[in-house]
C-alpha cells in the first residue's frame, strides 16, 4: 500500500471519527519534507473530497511555513504543477479555494525574490497571465485567486508596512481594472448575466478593500457597478424573504468602506460625486432600504455635509444632503414596531447624533443658521421616536425575550437621541411634548402615548438643567394633576414617578408647589405594588438627597409610609435599601430627637427584631437573610447625621454581641463581614464617636480572638484614627492583642511552612493597619515593641508573595516604617540586609516581577534613611544570589551606583530596576542557546 493511500485512509477516518490521535498523525505529515511529493497524488480526481482537501490544505500549509525547503530552481516547477492542478474540471469548490490559496501565497514568497532582484513587475499582471482568463471557468479561478492576494501579501510583508502598500497599490489598480471588465459583462439586472461570477468579483472588491486603505483613484472604477449591484441586492421595504442576502451583506460592506476612506474627506469632488449618485440611486430605488450605507457617508462626513447645507453656495450639494437626510428620516419614522416588525429604524441613530454635535463647530453665522435648518427635521424625528418608543399595548405585541430586551436598548437610544433633539430644538422641544401629553388624556386608550411622552420628558431633565422656569412648571402640571393614574395600567405610574426622581434637583430648586405633589406621586407608586415600587423607591432616594433641606414638613407622613411598605418589602432587595437610605435622609430632617426616636422602631427596629429572630436559626440556613438585613442597617447609618447615631448603634451592639458570641455566626466571613461593614458605617453617623464607639472595642477584640477577618482590621484601622488623641489610650490594648493573633498566625503557618498567600487577604489588611499607624500614631508601635520585629519580618514575608494587592500593602508599611527617622530605626536596621536580599530576588525574577514597583518604593526609602549601609547590603544580596545573577560583574556594580545616586525619583529607580532585570534575563537567555550548542 503506497503513502497516499494510508493518507487517503487516515484523512476518511478521522472525518468519519474525529480520532485526535489520528489528527495529530496527520498534522505531522503534513509538516514532513515528503508533503511536497505525497500532495499530487492525493490531489487525483480518484481520491476522495476528503483527501483532496487535505492535500490542498497542506499544500498551501507548506507553502506558508516551509517555504524554504523549496530550491529556487524548482519555483517553476511548482508554479506549473499548481496552475495545472487548479485547471482540472469538476475539482470541488472547497478544494478550489484552497489551491487557489496556495497559489496567491506561492506569488506572495516569490515576489519576495523578485523584489531582493530588484524586479518590480506587478503580482497581478503576473497572475493574470498565469491564469489566462479566456472562458469563465478560467476567470473564476482568476477571481478566487485574487480574492486571497491581499491577505497572503498581508502575511509575508506583515513586518514590512512600507512594501506591503506598494504591493497592494500597484495590485490594485489592476485588480479594479480586471473587476470594472467582469462587472460590465455581468450586471445582475440581464436575465443572461451571471449572477454567481458577478457575486465572486464583489468578493474579490471586498477581501481587497479590507486589507488597507487603498488609494481612491482607482476605486473609482468600480464605483458605479457596486452602487449597480446594491440596488439590485439590496432588501425590499415590502418585507418579503430575500434570496440576495450574501450579494447585499458584500457590496453593502465594500460601499462601508469606500464611503468611510480617510482620503475621501480630502477629494471633496470625488466625495460629492459619490454621495449625489448615492443619494440618488436610493431615491430612484425607494421600495428599498439602503440605510446602513446612507448612515455610513453621513456619519463620516456629517459636518461637511451639514456645511453645504447651510453654505447654499452649490444648489447640487445642498439637494445631496437634503435627500439624505429625507431617506434617513424615513428610515426613522418606518411604520411597524421595533423590533418586532422591522429591525432598521434604529441605524441612523449616530447620524443624528453627529449631524447636531457637528453644530457648535460651525462659526457664526452658520451655527444660527444650521439650528434653524436643522429645527424641522429634528422636530420631525422627535415626532417619530415618541411614536415607535410607545411601550406595546399587549403582550402579545411585545415579542420574545430578545426582542424585548432589544426593545429596551432601542428605548435608551431613543432617550439619547431625543437629548440631541433638545440641543436643536430647545424649548420648542417641551413644548411638543406637552401639547403631546395635553391631546393624549382625552382617552385611556393613549397610555402608551402618555407612558413615551413621560419617558422622552424624563431624558431631558438633565439637558434643562434648574434654571427652566417657563416650561418645566406646565408639563408638571399635566403630570401631577392631569394624568388619571388610576384608569392607566401601572407602567404608567412607573414612569411618572421614574421621570419625578430624574427631576429632583429641579424640584428641590423650585420645591413650591410642586414638591409636595411630586411626593403624592411617589406615595402612590410606594403603596402600588411590585411594578410601581421600584421606580418610586428610586424616586424617593433621589427626592431625599437633592430635597432633604425642604423635605421637613412632609417626613413624617413619608416616614409613616416607609414604615407601612418595609415590613412586607423582601430583604436587602433593592427597594428595601433605597427606603432606608431615604428614611435616614427624612429623619434628619426632623426637629427634635424624640421625634427622631419615635421613628427608630418601625425602621430600623424592624431590621434589629427580624435579625434577631433569624440568629436563632441555623446558619446555613437563615445567612443570607440576616446578611441582607445587615446591609438595610448599614444603608441606614450612610445617611444619619449626628444626633441619634448613638442610639442607633446602641440598638444595633446586642445583635453584633450575639453574632460575636455564636459559635457558627461568630466564624461565618460573609456574615462577619456585613457586620464590620455595618460598624464602619455607624461611626460617621455618631455625634461623639471618641465616646459612642467604645462599645465596639471589645466585641473586635473578641471576635478577632475567635475568627480573624480582613474586615475587622479595616475597623480596627478606621478606630485607631478615631482614638489617637485619647488619653486613656483605650485603643492600645486592642491593638496590642489583634496584632499578637495576627502575628502568632503568621508565626504558626511558617512553622508548618505554610502558603502565606492562603491568608492573603488578610495580610493585605494587617499591613495596611501597621501602615496606618506608622504614619499617623507611631507611637502605638512602639507600646508593643517585642511585636515589631515581627511586623516587619511579616511584611518581607509578605513582599514575596504573588498577589499584588497584598505586596503594595506590604511596600506601603515598609516605607513608612523606615522612615520613621525618630523612632523606628533601631528595628529597621538588623533586617536591612533581608530586605535588599528580598527586592534583587523580584529583579532577578525569583519573585513575580509584576510587582518590581512596591520592591522599588522600599529600596527608594532605604536609599534616602541608610545610604551608607544600602551599598553593603547590595553587595552582600549580589553574593548570596549569585545563582540568579548572570551579568557580569561590571554591570552589578553599574547598577549599584546607578541606585545609590538616584535620591530625587521613584520612578526612575523602578525604570533603573526594570532595565537591570531585563539585563539579567538577557544574559540569562544567551547562556542557556549557549549552552544547549555546546
Amino acid at each position: 500500500m503506497d503513502y497516499a493511500t494510508v493518507i487517503d485512509q487516515a484523512v476518511k477516518q478521522f472525518y468519519a471519527e474525529g480520532n485526535n490521535e489520528v489528527h495529530s498523525w496527520l498534522l505531522r505529515v503534513q509538516a514532513s519534507p515528503e508533503a511536497w511529493t505525497f500532495v499530487w497524488e492525493l490531489l487525483d480526481p480518484s481520491k476522495s473530497r476528503e483527501a483532496q482537501f487535505y492535500a490542498a490544505t497542506t499544500l498551501h500549509a507548506k507553502i506558508s511555513k516551509q517555504w524554504n525547503e523549496v530550491p529556487k530552481n524548482e519555483y517553476p516547477a511548482l508554479q506549473e504543477r499548481l496552475v495545472n492542478v487548479i485547471k482540472q474540471p469538476n475539482m470541488p469548490k472547497i478544494v478550489l479555494s484552497k489551491l487557489c490559496q496556495a497559489l496567491a501565497g506561492f506569488i506572495a514568497n516569490v515576489s519576495a525574490l523578485a523584489e531582493n532582484e530588484d524586479n518590480n513587475e506587478n503580482v497581478v499582471e503576473e497572475l493574470m497571465r498565469l491564469l489566462s482568463y479566456d472562458s469563465l471557468p478560467m476567470l473564476e479561478l482568476l477571481l478566487r485567486t485574487l480574492s486571497v492576494l491581499p491577505l497572503e501579501f498581508e502575511r509575508r510583508y506583515k513586518a514590512r508596512a512600507a512594501k506591503l502598500y506598494e504591493y497592494l497599490v500597484n495590485g490594485w489598480h489592476k485588480t479594479t481594472w480586471l473587476l470594472h471588465q467582469v462587472f460590465s459583462m455581468s450586471n445582475p439586472n440581464s436575465q443572461d448575466s451571471d449572477n454567481d461570477l458577478h457575486l465572486l468579483a464583489m468578493e474579490c472588491a471586498l477581501s481587497w478593500l479590507k486589507v488597507s486603505q487603498l488609494p481612491l483613484e482607482a476605486t473609482v472604477h468600480i464605483y458605479p457597478h457596486l452602487l449597480a449591484a446594491a440596488a439590485y441586492y439590496a432588501p425590499s421595504r415590502e418585507g418579503q424573504e430575500e434570496e440576495n442576502v450574501r450579494g447585499w451583506e458584500v457590496v453593502q460592506e465594500c460601499l462601508y468602506m469606500i464611503v468611510t476612506h480617510h482620503e475621501l474627506r480630502k477629494r471633496p469632488l470625488t466625495l460629492w460625486e459619490w454621495a449625489q449618485s448615492l443619494v440618488t440611486m436610493a431615491s430612484q430605488y425607494s421600495g428599498k432600504y439602503f440605510c446602513e450605507i446612507l448612515t455610513a457617508i453621513g456619519e463620516a462626513h456629517s459636518r461637511t455635509f451639514l456645511y453645504a447645507l447651510v453654505n447654499e453656495e452649490n444648489e447640487t450639494q445642498k439637494w445631496t444632503v437634503e435627500g439624505l437626510i429625507e431617506l434617513l428620516l424615513q428610515c426613522s419614522e418606518q411604520k411597524g414596531r421595533y423590533p418586532t416588525d422591522e429591525t432598521r429604524s434604529s441605524i441612523p441613530f449616530g447620524f443624528w447624533f453627529a449631524l447636531q454635535d457637528d453644530v457648535t463647530s460651525l462659526d457664526p453665522p452658520y451655527e444660527s443658521r444650521a439650528l434653524q435648518v436643522l429645527k424641522p427635521v429634528y422636530a420631525r424625528l422627535a415626532q417619530a421616536l415618541l411614536r415607535k418608543s410607545t411601550l406595546p399595548s399587549s403582550p402579545s405585541e411585545a415579542g420574545d425575550a430578545d426582542e424585548r430586551e432589544l426593545f429596551r436598548c432601542y428605548r435608551q437610544d431613543v432617550a439619547d437621541t431625543l437629548d440631541y433633539c433638545y440641543r436643536v430644538l430647545g424649548q420648542d422641544l417641551l413644548v411638543l411634548l406637552g401639547r403631546r401629553l395635553s391631546q393624549s388624556l382625552d382617552s385611556s386608550e393613549k397610555w402608551t402615548d402618555v407612558e413615551s411622552t413621560l419617558h422622552a420628558f424624563e431624558a431631558l431633565a438633565d439637558r434643562v438643567g434648574t434654571e427652566e422656569s417657563l416650561y418645566i412648571p406646565a408639563l408638571m402640571d399635566l403630570v401631577l394633576s392631569h394624568i388619571p393614574y388610576d384608569l392607566y395600567p401601572e407602567k404608567v405610574l412607573a414612569c411618572a414617578c421614574s421621570t419625578m426622581g430624574a427631576y429632583a434637583e429641579w424640584i428641590g430648586t423650585h420645591p413650591d408647589p410642586w414638591l409636595n405633589k411630586v411626593l403624592r406621586i411617589v406615595t402612590l407608586g410606594l403603596t402600588g405594588g411590585s411594578v410601581t415600587a421600584p421606580f418610586a423607591t428610586m424616586a424617593l432616594k433621589d427626592l431625599a438627597r437633592e430635597c432633604q433641606e425642604q423635605l421637613s414638613p412632609f417626613a413624617p407622613s413619608i416616614l409613616n409610609t416607609i414604615e407601612q411598605i418595609l415590613p412586607n418589602v423582601t430583604p436587602g432587595c433593592a427597594e428595601g435599601l433605597r427606603m432606608m437610605y431615604a428614611a435616614g435622609k427624612l429623619l434628619n430632617t426632623l426637629p427634635s430627637v424624640e421625634e427622631k426616636l419615635a421613628h427608630l422602631d418601625a425602621t430600623l427596629g424592624l431590621c434589629i427584631i427580624k435579625i434577631r429572630s433569624l440568629l436563632e436559626q441555623p446558619w446555613f440556613m437563615a445567612r443570607d437573610a440576616v446578611m441582607n438585613q445587615l446591609k438595610m442597617a448599614t444603608m441606614f447609618f450612610s445617611t444619619l447625621e449626628g444626633s441619634i447615631g448613638k442610639a442607633v448603634l446602641d440598638g444595633l451592639l446586642p445583635i453584633f454581641r450575639q453574632i460575636v458570641a455564636h459559635p457558627e455566626w461568630g466564624q461565618d466571613n460573609f456574615t462577619l463581614e456585613e457586620m464590620y461593614v455595618c460598624a464602619q458605617k455607624s461611626l460617621m453617623s455618631l455625634l461623639h464617636p471618641e465616646e459612642d464607639a467604645r462599645p465596639l472595642l471589645p466585641i473586635l477584640s473578641n471576635s478577632y480572638k475567635t475568627w480573624p477577618h480582613p474586615a475587622a482590621l479595616d475597623l480596627l484601622r478606621q478606630l485607631v484614627l478615631l482614638f489617637r488623641r485619647d488619653p486613656n489610650n483605650v485603643i492600645g490594648p486592642v491593638f496590642a492583642d489583634i496584632s499578637s493573633i495576627t502575628l502568632s498566625g503568621v508565626r504558626a503557618c511558617r512553622s508548618v511552612q505554610g502558603n502565606l498567600s492562603d491568608w492573603a487577604e488578610l495580610m493585605e489588611a494587617y499591613l495596611g493597619l501597621l501602615a496606618q499607624i506608622c504614619k499617623k500614631n507611631t507611637k502605638m508601635l512602639l507600646q508593643v515593641p517585642d511585636q515589631i520585629p515581627e511586623m516587619l519580618q511579616c511584611g518581607i514575608d509578605c513582599l514575596m508573595l504573588p498577589e499584588t494587592g497584598t505586596v503594595k500593602a506590604a511596600a506601603n508599611f515598609l516605607v513608612h516604617a523606615i522612615m520613621q527617622e525618630e523612632y523606628l530605626q533601631s528595628f529597621v536596621n538588623p533586617v536591612g540586609q533581608q530586605l535588599v536580599s528580598v527586592i534583587l530576588q523580584c529583579v532577578a525574577g525569583d519573585v513575580s516581577r509584576t510587582n518590581l514597583e512596591p520592591h522599588a518604593e522600599v529600596l527608594f526609602a532605604l536609599n534616602k534613611m541608610w545610604l551608607p549601609w544600602l551599598d553593603v547590603w547590595l553587595r552582600i544580596a549580589f553574593e548570596e544570589h549569585y545563582e540568579l545573577f548572570t551579568v557580569r560583574q561590571i554591570q552589578k556594580d553599574t547598577f549599584i551606583k546607578s541606585v545609590l545616586r538616584e535620591r530625587t525619583s521613584k520612578r526612575i529607580l523602578f525604570e533603573l530596576m526594570q532595565d537591570f532585570s531585563l539585563q539579567n534575563l538577557a544574559s540569562a537567555s544567551n547562556r542557556n542557546v549557549i549552552t544547549r550548542k555546546q
